[in-house]
């Protein structure tokens, strides 16, 4: 029958094992929503809560009166949006140059941006090099290191080298100048692969914690950095009996859940042209 070909028993094990997945890497999340809306009260009554018990808005109100979380939130989209636009304007200029095959030494070009996805630099020579340029306690030291992934460039690089060769011919024969190109025809056509670089950059630098940590000061810090700090602090001096003298775990969970739910409210609507994207950018020929 036509309804035991649709659910046969091995595609029900593999939706059960699916969703089985899905709540083992959901439930951390809803876990962290739940507290930052529950009230501590009902917080410490028991060890563990499947789900929330009570409503509070009391954690997100702190955060918004506190100065120094709200600088920190504005440097954290400030720096999100900023690095964005320029990670993905720069690593698309990038990825069209060298998928253009009449660009002299292109190969090497190539090569030389493959090594530093298996080969890195370190964090000392990062550093001195920021040093050295005078970007240090800087916002642009908080973009310009990262300003292009080698591993996101070569699959931009990938999708260009499939890009149908007609449309550019059509428009230089048109008189349109490479730059004209580009930005005519090349950046309105390319919309999953901006897409998955929009994505991938915004994500990485709206959780990036550890390289702030090292390059500003306190003022420059993102929400990313001072949630990290606040985390470590709570360990440190739960370990030797303070921990009361610290911010409760629902305040923490508050500003944790601030820095998720971004991201999950605006992945769904990318997350159909990140797949594509990375597909078309991943398989040559």
């Amino acid at each position: 029958m036509a309804w035991e070909k649709r659910f046969s028993l091995p595609k029900f094990m593999i939706y059960c094992i699916l969703l089985l997945v899905f709540v083992i890497m959901a439930y951390p999340f809803f876990y962290v929503l739940s507290l930052a809306i529950m009230p501590y009260d009902e917080y410490v009554k028991q060890a563990v809560h499947a789900f929330p018990s009570g409503f509070t808005t009391l954690y997100f109100e702190q955060i918004l009166q506190d100065g120094r979380l709200v600088h920190a939130f504005q440097i954290s989209i400030a720096k999100t949006l900023v690095g964005t636009v320029l990670n993905v304007l720069i690593t698309i200029m990038a990825g069209y140059a060298l998928s253009r095959p009449q660009l002299k030494y292109g190969r090497l070009l190539t090569a030389l941006f493959i090594i530093p996805i298996f080969v890195n630099g370190g964090l000392i020579p990062a550093y001195l090099n920021i040093r050295g340029l005078g970007l240090l306690n800087t916002f642009w030291a908080l973009i310009l290191p990262g300003l292009v992934s080698p591993f996101l460039l070569i699959i931009t690089r990938t999708f260009f080298m499939e890009y149908p060769q007609e449309l550019i011919e059509s428009a230089i024969i048109d008189g349109a100048t490479q730059l004209g190109v580009f930005l005519r025809v090349i950046v309105p056509t390319s919309t999953p692969i901006i897409a998955t670089l929009a994505m991938l950059y915004g994500v990485g630098h709206w959780n990036d914690y550890f390289w702030p940590s090292i390059v500003v000061q306190a003022d420059l810090h993102p929400a990313s950095v001072i949630l990290q700090n606040m985390v470590n602090n709570r360990q440190v001096l739960q370990g030797i009996g303070q921990g009361m003298q610290l911010a409760s775990q629902s305040y923490i969970a508050a500003i944790a859940a601030l820095l998720i739910i971004p991201v999950l409210v605006i992945y769904p609507f990318l997350q159909r042209y990140v797949v594509k994207g990375i597909l078309l950018g991943s398989v040559k020929g």
